[in-house]
């Protein structure tokens, strides 16, 4: 069993701002999405017992039943009663979250919202959506939501009042300049970009390419990306996958058949009944573009599923190296399984193989090039929004492990607001034009995180030794 380290998000990309195009992440799927049978033969012999029980409940219970609750709870149960994490009843919210992440789009007005102290701004804007064309600038302050008070709200819960149902209208209150404007506008569909590339400040003949799950769009956008970085000198490869969960089947196969050579296998899928079916690369899924450049790749404890598909494939194929901490390890396979209009069972329904027979379910894949991340990179981060001197706690610890790793000296770490704690939290203030009051408040810890976030992405002692192993 691998231990898999839980890298902070804020390390990686300070979690400070939220885009109202984007949505949660998704666990692996398998690229069809099954239907749910009905059975038409009446009710199996195991099951009278259920519907006997809910005809009880609902005739006997003290208080009036919701047919609804109780046709959910024993849904639940069912899934519950396999024991595993992978198989769930999803309704509603549940439900649009995850259709919204396969999707990798939703309905949103093409924003991003960011917390700087207490306050929520526009931090970017999209170009040719509704909140380009209604004007919302960056650096509005957000007031309020179809006429409610977002101010103080979390980014995550102003964000949820903005996004919606596609065609919708939402208006949106900000306040520029001390005067307050309204906006009406209908929400579009927006596509997330589920991979970003950039050359390696350390050797421009490098491209990062860096996926954060496998959506629908995330092929189109890899090779889009491939391109792009192509032009503007990339000779070999990086594939970050460090923190990517997984998601839709289809999206591995078809950026994995574009890395390999036609007929090579990238994955076999097992069913219960022992029966395997092995996908090989070819035209089906990368329609003849292919990636023939040098490649390594980035995985670490979270690097799971289609994740995992895409590495053990390119790794046993191509022996192209794995870089970093060994992988999640979930080797079984999901579909989604449609039950009405507001909701639906992910159920696992096999497992999978890499083109060796491994399954490495419960293991991960093992690095080629280990590299573990700096010890900073695990610091906790601050749940508080403000910390005062004489407090004490895990948050005051987090913080004081955050000041000794960018060179200010908090005295002994334990926990303990002291004197040579006011002294760093002063210091650091003075470094960064903050008051220096020596009590950490909001603006203080959120730019404590971020230039720690910010250290993490120029030292990245992972990324160094994938760019030196794309050769």
């Amino acid at each position: 069993m691998s231990k898999h380290l839980q890298v902070p998000v804020w390390v990686m990309a300070i979690g400070m701002s939220v885009t109202l195009i984007g949505g949660g992440v998704v666990g692996y799927m398998t690229h069809d999405a099954a239907t749910a049978r009905q059975t038409t033969t009446g009710v199996p012999s195991e099951l009278k017992q259920v519907v006997s029980t809910y005809d009880t409940i609902r005739s006997n219970y003290y208080q009036k039943t919701s047919d609804k609750k109780l046709a959910a709870g024993a849904i639940n149960g069912m899934l519950e009663s396999l024991g595993d994490p992978y198989s769930v009843y999803l309704a509603n919210t549940d439900k649009s979250s995850l259709d919204s992440t396969i999707s990798a789009s939703f309905g949103g007005i093409g924003a991003t919202i960011e917390q700087t102290g207490k306050t929520l701004h526009i931090q970017s804007i999209l170009p040719d959506t509704p909140a380009k064309h209604a004007g919302l600038r960056v650096g509005d302050q957000l007031i309020a939501v179809n006429g409610k008070d977002v101010a103080s709200m979390t980014v995550d819960k102003a964000v949820a009042k903005i996004r919606g149902k596609i065609g919708t209208q939402v208006k949106v209150t900000v306040k520029r300049q001390g005067t307050r404007h309204t906006y009406t506008m209908k929400r579009a569909k927006i596509t997330t970009d589920t991979v970003t590339g950039a050359l390696s400040k350390q050797n421009q003949h490098v491209g990062i390419i860096t996926m954060a799950t496998f959506s629908e769009p995330t092929a189109t956008q890899f090779e889009k990306t491939v391109k792009q970085l192509r032009k503007k000198g990339a000779t070999s490869f990086v594939l970050d996958l460090r923190g990517n969960p997984g998601g839709m089947l289809d999206s591995a196969l078809a950026i994995a058949s574009m890395c390999l050579k036609d007929g090579q296998t990238i994955v076999k899928v097992q069913n219960r009944a022992g029966s395997t079916q092995v996908y090989k690369a070819g035209k089906t899924y990368d329609k003849g573009f292919k990636v023939k450049e040098p490649l390594s790749i980035l995985i670490d404890g979270n690097s799971a599923s289609a994740s995992e598909i895409l590495s053990a494939a390119l790794n046993e194929n191509r022996a192209v190296p794995l870089v970093g901490e060994q992988s999640f390890g979930k080797g079984t396979v999901q579909n989604v399984a449609s039950l009405n209009s507001q909701a639906e069972i992910k159920l696992t329904v096999a497992k999978w193989l890499t083109p060796k027979n491994h399954w490495i379910n419960h293991k991960g894949l093992t690095p080629t090039v280990k590299v573990a991340y700096p010890a900073y990179a695990k610091i906790s981060g601050i749940g508080a929004s403000s910390l005062k001197p004489e407090q004490t706690g895990t948050d005051v610890k987090a913080m004081q492990q955050m000041l000794a790793a960018l060179g200010f000296d908090p005295g002994t770490v334990n926990g303990y607001y002291s004197a040579d704690t006011v002294s760093a939290v002063k210091a650091f203030q003075e470094k960064n034009g903050l008051n220096a009051t020596g009590t950490a408040d909001d603006t203080t810890l959120t730019t404590l995180m971020q230039a720690l976030s910010a250290k993490f992405t120029a030292d990245d002692p992972q990324l160094k030794a994938a760019v030196k192993a794309a050769k």
